[in-house]
Formats: C-alpha cells, sequence, structure tokens
C-alpha cells in the first residue's frame, strides 16, 4: 500500500523549491513486457482472472466473517482483545489467497539476507521500516508473516500490519477488509492528526496482547512518471544537497516525524527495529532502478502475474537491526543516514547486474529462499472455492454467484485497461486502483488547464 504521507522532512529550511527540474521521458509501460498481441492477451487474461478470484475470495470472506465481527466489535458486543484475536484467525484463513496466484503459481522467489532476524522480528511486537519502490511490499510483507518454515528454522505465524495513506482505507474490498478486518494504522498529512491515531492503534494490540509485524515506508509515496512525480524527486535530490548528502537515485527522502511516533510499537515489549530494502528483480534487471531512469519499474500486482507467461519478478530482502534512542533529539540525521545505506544496497545491486556478477556465489551466498507451503496455500484456495461453492448450493443462487464473478471479471478488467489507456501505465497496488487513479489524474489536469485557461481570459 502506498503509507503514509507524514510532515516531511522538506521542513522549509531547504532550499527544495529551487531544484532542477528533471528532463522528462516516454512514460508509457507495456501491458506485457516483450510480448507480442496473442501473448498479451492470454497473459492479461490469466492476470484478471487472478485478480477477479482474489476479489472474489475477499468479498465472501468479508461478508461472512469481517463484517460481522466488525459491528459485534463496534456495538460493543465483542470485546478489543476478542476482537483482534479472531481478526487474526480471519486474516490467517484469507492471506494464503491474497498472494498464492501472484507469487507461488507466478514464479516469484523471495530471498533474505538475515533470517535470524526476520525470525526475531515475528516472535514478538516488531516495526519494519522498509524503502518504498514498489506497490506490492505489502504483499511481500503478508508471504513473509504467514510463512512458518524458514531455512529450516520455525518461526511464528504473525499478523502483518501497515501504515497506509487514509484514502486506500476507501478502496473497494482490500481497502475495506484493510480497514475493518486487519485494523491498519491509516492516516493523513497533518502529523498533529495522525499522531492519536497511530498511538490509539498500537494500545489496542498492545492492550489486548496481540503481536504484530507493522511495516511503514518512510518515503510516504510511490513516484510514478508523471511531471508533478519529477518535480518531487527533483526536490528530494535538493533536500539531500541541502543537508550534505550526495542526491539518493534510487529513494527518496524519508518522513522522519511520524516514524517516531511508531516507536510505540517496540519501546514496552523490547522488540526489534529493523531496516528493511527490498529490490526487485527480472530478467536480470533492476525493476527499482535509479528513480530518473527511463527503465524504472514500479512493481504491482500485475506485474507478479505475468511471471506466468513472462519472467518472474524475484524479490530480495535486506534487513539490518536499527538501534535508536526513544528520546532521540535529531531522527531527520538517524533517518538519512539509513536511506543513504538503501540507496547504497540497490546502487550495488545496479553494479552487480550491470558487471553480470549478480547471480555468481559470491553476492548470492548472502541470501537464504524463503518458501511457502505450496500444499497448504493451495488448500486454502481450494477451502475458499469449496465455501463459495456450499454457500451458493444452501442459498440456491448458484447462477447468481457465477454471473457475479463475470460482474467483477469485467469490473476489473475494464477498470485496469480503461486506467492503462488513460495513464499509460498499471498502477495497482489494490484492485481498481488503476483506473481510479487515473480518472482521479485526468480530472486534475482538467481542473489545472481550466485555471489555466481563467487565468489568461
Amino acid at each position: 500500500c502506498n503509507t503514509m504521507v507524514y510532515d516531511s522532512i522538506h521542513d522549509g529550511s531547504s532550499s527544495a523549491t529551487a531544484a532542477t527540474k528533471l528532463p522528462s521521458f516516454d512514460r508509457k509501460r507495456s501491458l506485457v513486457e516483450g510480448a507480442g498481441m496473442f501473448k498479451t492477451f492470454v497473459v492479461m487474461l490469466y492476470c484478471h482472472f487472478s485478480v477477479t478470484l482474489l476479489c472474489l475470495n475477499v468479498l465472501v470472506d468479508l461478508i461472512l466473517l469481517g463484517v460481522p465481527v466488525f459491528i459485534l466489535h463496534r456495538i460493543g458486543v465483542l470485546p478489543t482483545k476478542l476482537y483482534l484475536s479472531f481478526t487474526t484467525k480471519i486474516i490467517n484463513w484469507t492471506t494464503p489467497i491474497v498472494f498464492t496466484m501472484p507469487m507461488i503459481l507466478s514464479g516469484t522467489k523471495i530471498y533474505c539476507n538475515d533470517i535470524e532476524l526476520l525470525v526475531e522480528a515475528k516472535s514478538k511486537n516488531s516495526l519494519l521500516l522498509a524503502n518504498h519502490g514498489s506497490r506490492i511490499d505489502w504483499m511481500v510483507g503478508m508471504f513473509v508473516g504467514f510463512t512458518q518454515s524458514m531455512a529450516g528454522r520455525v518461526s511464528k505465524r504473525i499478523r502483518v500490519g501497515f501504515v497506509c495513506e487514509a484514502p486506500i482505507q476507501f478502496m473497494p474490498l482490500i481497502g475495506w477488509y484493510r480497514k475493518l478486518v486487519c485494523h491498519d494504522i491509516f492516516v493523513w498529512r497533518s502529523f498533529k492528526q495522525d499522531s492519536p491515531t497511530i498511538k490509539n492503534n498500537i494500545r489496542d494490540f498492545h492492550t489486548a496482547d496481540e503481536c504484530r509485524m507493522l511495516f511503514l515506508s518512510p518515503e510516504g509515496i510511490v513516484v510514478d512518471y508523471g511531471e508533478k512525480d519529477r518535480e518531487y524527486i527533483s526536490e528530494c535530490r535538493q533536500f539531500c544537497i541541502d543537508q550534505h548528502y550526495l542526491p539518493f537515485e534510487y529513494v527518496l527522502t524519508p518522513r522522519y516525524k511520524g516514524s517516531m511516533t511508531l516507536l510505540e510499537q517496540v519501546r514496552h515489549c523490547k522488540g526489534p527495529m529493523v531496516s528493511i530494502c527490498l529490490a526487485y528483480i527480472r530478467d536480470g534487471k533492476l525493476l527499482n532502478c535509479s528513480l530518473i531512469s527511463p527503465h524504472r519499474v514500479v512493481p504491482d500486482i500485475y506485474t507478479l502475474n505475468q511471471g506466468c507467461g513472462s519472467y518472474p519478478v524475484d524479490v530480495y530482502i535486506h534487513l539490518k537491526r536499527m538501534h535508536i534512542a526513544q528520546d532521540m533529539n535529531d531522527p531527520k540525521t538517524f533517518m538519512m543516514e539509513n536511506y543513504q545505506e538503501k540507496d547504497q544496497i540497490l546502487a550495488e545491486w545496479q553494479r552487480q547486474l550491470d558487471a553480470r556478477t549478480a547471480s555468481e556465489d559470491k553476492w548470492m551466498n548472502q541470501f537464504t529462499l524463503i518458501t511457502n507451503n505450496e500444499m497448504e496455500c493451495f488448500c486454502y484456495q481450494i477451502g475458499h472455492l469449496v465455501m463459495v461453492v456450499i454457500l451458493s448450493v444452501l442459498l440456491n443462487r448458484g447462477d447468481t454467484f457465477i454471473r457475479l464473478f463475470g460482474s467483477i471479471f469485467c469490473l476489473v478488467s475494464g477498470c485496469h485497461t480503461f486506467g492503462w489507456l488513460l495513464n499509460s501505465t498499471s498502477t495497482e497496488s489494490v484492485p481498481f486502483e488503476t483506473g481510479i487513479k487515473a480518472i482521479a489524474l485526468s480530472i486534475e489536469k482538467r481542473k489545472k488547464y481550466c485555471e489555466g485557461i481563467k487565468k489568461k481570459l
């Protein structure tokens, strides 16, 4: 999920507004990289089917499980402790159907450089600060949280939470699910408004003694290829210069104020605070390469699904324990140093790939492959299918469920295709986002155009 947009580190002390404007480049992206018309049609059919199945299963889980539990909690029948306990069980039931098709069936592999630290982070409340080079960081987090066996180590299956932009909770199905069931932290732009939300959410979990891996992307946003995106990249690069750093090439500058409030997540339990740097590799190329590269790809749900008929995406997780004092008086420097390290990690990936040494043992020996129990995940998929069939039989509405699936498929495929035609790229962090975001951008452009006409008149 695109995560929070906190009080910017661009606090007025920098000359970021004077940043040099970056050159534009062709923002259009192929639906399926390197594929002809027929292959594109078949692969996209699979992608739309995968997202449709995800939507249908989440819809059923919401109606039968999530909404009733949420309502019972809101009217005071179900205490917070039981609500969080029940929703954790619901999440464990839903999670495999989220990543099985986009990741397992599509050939995605997940690697990690520090299994011991990851197992520790799953054993208690933990806070994980990740770079934001893709739209599927949340799916990687759910995959890792669900996995119980890691390189021969038995780890706890833990609930995974996220700090998200507030609008995500209004996105159909997945957004609703994360609001009603996952109890994620949804934040707006004002730190004054966000701080109580963050503290109350964390207090609910601590009081209920419900452990959670909490993910945060301090960069706040994912930048695409538009004019505003380039302007923001330029501002971030200028801010680095103003703070006496070389401009970051692969990451944006972090927002630090909200991140410090989240220390409540690990303060009492002494859980680990972990820096995460994710590298996305496809066909020997770094997808989240330089922010100003015309070859940069922002991976989303469709990027993962396309691995079934094209090159799968491999995800490399770099972990590092972060040591931070609760009363730190210079969080800006702390976060900037951390993001400088992330930038250097991705730069090293680029060097290894350019030199064709990334596949050699000297580089790969630092990583361990993380695998989920594929048979277990397929059983969860079958279990959801059986639940839908039983429900349709009990209600004598088999034809209704078939029409429902067909309707969702048409909505998913139509919304994504329409958004891709409008915005020239796929931005599917959650279903329907490509279309919704493209419409919002078109309205914004139209409004800006009209304002320009009025000024001329």
